[in-house]
């Protein structure tokens, strides 16, 4: 008792010296296991992010610009597995209200063809997101791995859906007398970008509302791989709806 009672006389006294000679004590917390603050390279991402945002960019691929920033920062963190969605529409132009002609405007818009853009990325057993958007910086949030999971699910469909076209680009080098089209599409339609990033491999395709039912059946390539990149484009369009 009377040992701690002179410590605690000892902490009075340098604690007095110290605030006399115009220093004070700073409590030091010592790292814990767990915390809630993000992960570095996701203050990275918010950085980068902001810093994109307010550079003057012409707003045609405003976002997809940005996205290849940021793939490549996860790619440095060894963050291997990413997916990139980014849903307009292809033609198209927003007309402003007949009120607001020849006055400023103080709302950001973002351009048709990328009104919802998100990136989805795999970190440690976890699926996390990040809604691109043109006007601000949107946090980290949790992601459904179901969305990623459905590439590794129905992988041989979408090797199928990459070797048609290998072998169509084969076919019209080897044939340029004999060369073969693809179906027309319309130039103005609702389209879908999906990239998805896994090591150095990278799997993209388009989904144009035009080439399918309302059902998701193609019209014109009757392909199962086709009408994959159709489901795995509504499971994904569900999961950033909150559906």
């Amino acid at each position: 008792m009377r040992r701690s009672q002179n410590r605690l006389l000892l902490v009075a006294v340098l604690a007095g010296i110290l605030s006399f000679s115009g220093f004070s004590f700073i409590e030091v917390q010592q790292p814990s296991v767990a915390t809630n603050k993000a992960p570095a390279y996701i203050l990275a991402l918010n950085s980068l992010t902001e810093r994109y945002l307010q550079k003057d960019i012409p707003p045609h691929n405003r976002l997809r610009n940005l996205h290849e920033l940021l793939v490549g920062r996860l790619k440095k963190v060894g963050i291997d597995t990413v997916l990139y969605y980014q849903s307009g529409c292809v033609g198209c132009e927003a007309l402003p209200d007949l009120n607001a002609i020849d006055k400023p405007s103080k709302n950001c818009q973002c351009n048709e063809e990328e009104l919802t853009v998100y990136l989805f990325w795999r970190y440690k057993g976890k699926t996390l997101s990040k809604k691109l958007d043109c006007c601000q910086n949107q946090p980290v949030m949790a992601g459904k791995g179901s969305i990623i999971d459905f590439y590794f699910q129905n992988k041989t469909h979408f090797i199928a859906g990459e070797k048609f076209f290998q072998d169509f680009v084969a076919y019209n080098r080897s044939h340029p007398n004999a060369i073969k089209f693809l179906p027309p599409t319309s130039i103005h339609d609702d389209v879908v970008h999906v990239m998805f990033y896994l090591g150095r491999k990278t799997i993209q395709f388009q989904v144009r509302g035009d080439e399918f039912t309302t059902a998701g059946n193609p019209k014109h390539m009757h392909y199962t791989w086709k009408r994959k990149q159709w489901e795995w484009m509504k499971l994904i369009e569900k999961a950033v709806a909150g559906k």
